[in-house]
């Protein structure tokens, strides 16, 4: 009887480190020479600084071209128009700032420094126009038992539009084109209710700033339909 050849068994090592290490080695090259990209916020008129140094030769770059330079710590800044006489480099401290900024700045800056200590990093600027005061409006056509406001605002980039009774938020709408000339919320109440412990407000916001319009229910409802009510501003945050 012949005896059948032994097969050879293949053995794999499997060893729990090594599979991790395996399971993660994509985002270690990703993450490896690249820098995540930081957010700026700036407002219309005012200025942002961008936090990497460049203490002795390096550029600010603005969109793929160079706007700011530095060679040796003799700076230009005025080689685009579009940032003529508001970007400057600080020798103290080796940082770029913008000023006097406007919307079309926003977009991906990136700030190198080229000789030690060597460093490059992205910024991402958004800029925003600030929102204005809601204005409130009466928009009763009729006599009626209802007292109908109209709070209105001029629409800026990122604006939200708030209703509020003291604390509780009553209704609220955002910014969905910059076609909108204005954002406007409708109040409606009855006029025979007892107001005077009420307090209702407006309140326009964006990343910015925020401005809030007092909603003084006295002034525009009253039991006689003949009261001229005109219009009513309140205060700023």
């Amino acid at each position: 009887m012949k005896s059948r050849p032994h097969s050879k068994v293949r053995r794999r090592f499997h060893h729990p480190s090594l599979r991790l290490l395996f399971l993660f080695l994509p985002e270690i090259f990703s993450s490896v020479g690249g820098s995540s990209v930081q957010e700026v916020i700036g407002a219309v008129g005012e200025s942002v600084t961008f936090t990497t140094s460049v203490p002795v030769s390096g550029n600010l770059i603005y969109k793929g071209d160079t706007v700011g330079q530095v060679l040796n710590k003799q700076s230009e800044t005025d080689q685009n128009e579009k940032f003529m006489n508001r970007l400057d480099w600080v020798s103290q401290s080796g940082f770029f700032t913008l000023s006097d900024l406007r919307t079309d700045d926003s977009g991906l800056y990136t700030v190198e420094s080229i000789k030690e200590p060597k460093g490059r990093q992205d910024y991402q600027l958004e800029v925003y126009e600030r929102v204005s005061a809601p204005q409130v409006k009466n928009t009763d056509s009729s006599p009626s038992e209802l007292c109908s406001l109209l709070c209105s605002v001029r629409n800026v980039r990122g604006l939200k539009l708030d209703l509020y009774e003291d604390d509780v938020l009553l209704n609220h709408t955002s910014s969905s084109s910059a076609s909108d000339t204005t954002l406007n919320l409708h109040l409606e109440i009855k006029k025979t209710d007892d107001h005077r412990r009420r307090t209702f407000s407006c309140v326009a916001s964006n990343r910015v700033s925020t401005e809030k319009t007092t909603i003084d229910i006295t002034h525009y409802c009253s039991l006689n339909p003949g009261l001229n009510t005109g219009n009513y501003t309140g205060f700023c945050l």
